[in-house]
């Protein structure tokens, strides 16, 4: 392996490879700030170009807008609590918060870090673990995917700080939206009311932004606020450095980065399911839960290491078997089979120094990425210093232009608005968005597996190895969803027992 990775590096060290490695981050980055644009989008728009290009400065391009995409999402979500990209929803959680209470860069410089960590730990993860995690995609049948969307469901019991019962409802709420247009099963429009435009369901982008832009403009024009955020002030408060967060709280960048690697092999699950468990994970293990979505560095850490460790991830079953485990590796797929390269075991034989050329471009691009948004974040950061009367109409500008640019479609708008006025009643009133965002992501992968089971088992979806208790990585996943549950319950406890002791002035056990 030693050789394929020097011969890897010496095939990707040339000027046309750097200066294509930089311009797909850049790309990235903006696409991944931009609302309504995605990394996914933007490779999509470029694959085409690939084919009159060198395959290696290809990929090590498409590379750079993926990696670069992953973190981009997070600077609209940090500074205007508008997700850039699906995957960057749960940043906005603790990011806008803490932009809001005067700590922008510190935010942005959290973010980029545990960007850079997460991207980081992935390629590590690709090079030395690709052949041995692969196989664990094989074991996964329908019944797998139903459990991992109930343990990814489970998460919302602990999403909502005003009550479990407005987190389950929200869930569900998000759960019924979702079930609007096909039936995976039939292909029957349902809950459409006759509507051609809703016999396709809701577009994701158009629910999120309502969900999270459309509330932020309205709480923005309804607050009674000074105008401005003295970034002078802000700066002169707190001196961020790029490294000076990584110590104090490097357990949880290794933790989150990891889960993002896991999450990113299993096609179809991606950034999305990997930044709310790596969120519900340091949220359960914290010893100050109550501070997460009120401006909490270690949510933004969770959330974006994440996120862009399932980058890496994600190439692990593309290149060992040709299934991509995100979009965007879908996306990037397409780029192999514009170049006539066959995806598959025999690549790293047949084709060693662009797959481990690949590699090593995963791991610069993230270096690119590193000091673009370290260095980039504090021209953006400018952005807080506008007057709040013209920031919310831009807001509102910016999420109506990138709904639209989907599908150019005004129903897609329409849906943003509904939903944008459907979230701004739910935050007045304490049901979380979270909860919300992810029973709808989590649905379909749930009600379309479970009727994969049933059909492999003729209905009798408790026994025989294709029913949902028929493996051993069911009983783990269930196991999972369990201690999901419980492990709140148990910490409630835990510190209302201390408590009493301490109001009884007993001292604590070591």
């Amino acid at each position: 392996m030693l050789q394929n990775l020097l011969n890897g590096l010496s095939a990707i060290l040339t000027l046309q490879n750097g200066l294509f490695m930089v311009l797909g981050t850049i790309i990235g980055i903006l696409a991944g700030a931009i609302p309504g644009l995605s990394s996914t989008l933007a490779i999509s728009l470029l694959v085409p170009i690939t084919f009159v290009m060198d395959p290696l400065p290809a990929l090590a391009m498409l590379a750079g807008i993926y990696n670069g995409g992953m973190y981009g999402g997070s600077i609209s979500s940090i500074l205007f609590n508008v997700p850039g990209a699906a995957s960057a929803t749960v940043t906005a959680f603790d990011g806008h918060p803490m932009a809001m209470n005067g700590r922008s860069a510190r935010a942005l410089q959290l973010a980029v870090l545990a960007s850079f960590t997460g991207g980081i730990i992935s390629v590590f993860a690709l090079i030395l673990l690709s052949a041995p995690l692969a196989k664990v995609v094989l074991a996964f049948g329908p019944a797998e995917y139903f459990w991992v969307a109930v343990f990814g469901i489970s998460i919302v019991v602990s999403l909502s700080s005003e009550g479990m019962m407005k987190g389950l409802a929200a869930g569900v709420f998000g759960m019924v939206v979702s079930m609007v247009g096909m039936d995976p099963a039939t292909a029957v429009p349902r809950f459409d009311f006759g509507n051609i435009y809703m016999s396709g369901g809701f577009q994701l982008t158009s629910i999120l932004l309502g969900m999270f832009s459309i509330p932020s403009a309205i709480s923005l024009l309804e607050e009674k606020f000074k105008g401005k955020i003295d970034l002078a002030e802000e700066n002169k408060a707190e001196k961020v450095r790029l490294f000076s967060y990584w110590f104090r709280y490097w357990p949880n960048y290794i933790r989150s980065s990891i889960i993002g690697v896991i999450v990113g092999i299993i096609p179809a699950a991606g950034g999305n399911i990997a930044s709310f468990v790596a969120y519900d994970t340091t949220k359960k293990l914290s010893k100050h839960p109550e501070t997460f979505g009120k401006g909490e560095p270690e949510g933004v850490i969770s959330s974006e290491a994440a996120n862009n460790a399932v980058t890496g991830g994600s190439f692990i079953p593309l290149l060992t078997m040709g299934i991509p485990g995100s979009p965007a590796a879908a996306a990037i797929m397409g780029a192999f089979m514009v170049q006539g390269i066959i995806l598959g075991p025999q690549l790293f034989t047949s084709n060693t120094k662009l797959v481990y050329g690949l590699m090593w471009s995963m791991l610069f691009t993230n270096i690119i990425m590193l000091f673009a948004g370290y260095y980039g974040a504090k021209v953006v950061r400018k952005a807080l210093g506008v007057d709040k009367e013209v920031l919310a109409p831009l807001i509102f500008a910016f999420s109506v232009i990138g709904c639209y640019s989907i599908r150019n479609s005004m129903f897609d708008v329409r849906v943003m608005l509904i939903f944008g006025v459907i979230g701004f009643f739910m935050k007045k009133y304490g049901y979380p968005s979270a909860a919300f965002i992810l029973g709808y992501i989590l649905s379909p992968l749930l009600e379309e597996n479970l009727q994969r089971v049933i059909q492999l088992t003729r209905g009798n979806v408790f026994s025989g190895k294709s029913g949902l208790f028929g493996s051993g990585l069911s009983w783990l996943m269930i196991a999972l969803t369990v201690m999901s549950l419980v492990f709140p319950y148990i910490m409630s406890w835990i510190g209302k027992r201390k408590q009493a002791k301490g109001e009884q002035g007993i001292p604590e056990d070591d």
